[in-house]
């Protein structure tokens, strides 16, 4: 009756696309396969789950084909896998040798099931997914980049649950660039870098490291961040890099560090779509308790976000207002907390674009309105003066004397810009990350 479960997978094979069959089909387990029932197995209590939603309508219309009379197909977890709750916390940040990490260090939120996927979200969170399971689909490098509060550090520390979930033992360090720096100046002045060496080359498996931006300018460490990273990929291990930029938008980040950083596969994630959001009021109030009307989670889910932890506030803060003073879960309630925790929309100015892309392009106020017709000065002019017409309510004359242009020369910018958006997806990119 095995054989069955192997045309079974042959055929799903063919018919997914090959990542998908190698990360979810690919790992199941026959465990007992009879006319009545086919146990499959799974890796963990996230993997269980997401099968049972999303595959097992395909996986059990697969057998039926094989089969005239379809045995029952049941999921359960692998016996040589804890479940999560299991994994005692004593196991976690234990490196041979070396002195033990303190608890806690992962936040309890931050798991893959706690995780709410959308549009803007959904390719980081399965390529993280892929590392912690260990799968081979790419290289052994994710770099996960995003503005504030959008969901890297929940991913990052959910790869690291996720493997001491799957292997107790494993090593794994978890931890910002800065923290790595004052590690390695700690290390030189007591003439310990041999040991700081082993710690990071030698006895970790998976390196987290967050907010990699922090090295800006820091050349001795970024030259020893360098031949860490050699000698783990070289050893087959794996790596998470978080940051607000992109590799190539770093600044004074050097050469072969910024190659590393580039060759990793790249999880962007943009802000939450409306439907995201309001997945997200779901989930949160769901896991505080609390009952509120659709009309309720619409209107926080409607709110302009910067930060998922703003919604998350407010949500948390209607809970105690709740439990302590006894209000009730009503649209009036949360429209005082978005007032409290969501920052007032203030009217955008052309003084504040050209702040925001002369920081995001690295050039001057003077430069940003000057005569040159150099791209590293022409494209981000275009772009401020196309941001401005769209998101201010001043005329082509008054963006025109802000910029020292003349009324065509503003038709002009904004016209192409909207023809680069046609054209070019990282046009698209940056300015929904600038905006």
């Amino acid at each position: 009756m095995e054989s069955i479960w192997i045309q079974v997978k042959g055929e799903l094979q063919s018919q997914l696309p090959e990542n998908i069959f190698r990360m979810w089909i690919d790992p199941l387990d026959p465990g007992q396969v009879t006319e009545q029932e086919i146990i499959l197995h799974c890796p963990n209590l996230f993997f269980l789950n997401w099968i049972k939603e999303k595959y097992i309508p395909l996986i059990s219309e697969t057998i039926a084909r094989f089969q005239p009379h379809p045995p029952q197909l049941t999921l359960q977890l692998s016996n040589h896998r804890p479940f999560p709750a299991e994994v005692p916390r004593t196991h976690q940040y234990i490196l041979p040798g070396l002195e033990r990490r303190e608890p806690g260090r992962f936040q309890g939120g931050f798991t893959f099931d706690q995780f709410v996927t959308g549009p803007s979200n959904h390719f980081a969170y399965l390529a993280s997914l892929a590392l912690a399971s260990e799968q081979n689909i790419y290289n052994n490098a994710l770099y996960l980049y995003s503005a504030n509060g959008l969901g890297k550090t929940h991913l990052s520390q959910a790869v690291g649950r996720h493997l001491l979930t799957r292997r107790p033992q494993a090593k794994v360090l978890y931890l910002s660039a800065e923290e790595f720096t004052q590690e390695m100046v700690v290390s030189l002045k007591s003439n310990r870098m041999e040991n700081f060496k082993e710690k990071y080359r030698k006895n970790c498996d998976f390196l987290l490291l967050e907010e990699i931006h922090f090295l800006s300018g820091k050349e001795t460490t970024q030259a020893e961040l360098g031949y860490t990273l050699d000698t783990l990929l070289n050893d087959n291990k794996k790596i998470i890099f978080t940051s607000s930029f992109l590799p190539k938008d770093l600044s004074r980040i050097g050469g072969k560090l910024k190659s590393q950083f580039s060759a990793a596969l790249l999880g962007g994630i943009e802000p939450p779509d409306f439907e995201t959001r309001l997945g997200i009021v779901e989930k949160k109030s769901a896991l505080l308790g609390l009952d509120l009307e659709l009309q309720v989670k619409e209107y926080l889910a409607d709110q302009p976000l910067t930060d998922i932890r703003q919604l998350e506030n407010c949500l948390t803060s209607m809970k105690a207002q709740v439990m302590l003073l006894n209000q009730p879960l009503d649209l009036e309630l949360a429209e005082c907390l978005v007032q409290q925790h969501l920052p007032a929309q203030r009217e955008i100015t052309i003084p504040d674009i050209k702040n925001l892309v002369g920081r995001y392009f690295k050039i001057t106020p003077e430069e940003m309105i000057s005569k040159s017709r150099r791209r590293t000065h022409l494209y981000p002019r275009n772009l401020s003066i196309y941001l401005s017409k769209k998101f201010t309510n001043q005329t082509c004359e008054a963006i025109g004397q802000a910029f020292n242009r003349d009324y065509s020369s503003i038709i002009h910018a904004v016209n192409a810009v909207e023809k680069s958006l046609k054209k070019n997806n990282e046009v698209s990119r940056q300015i929904n990350y600038l905006t």
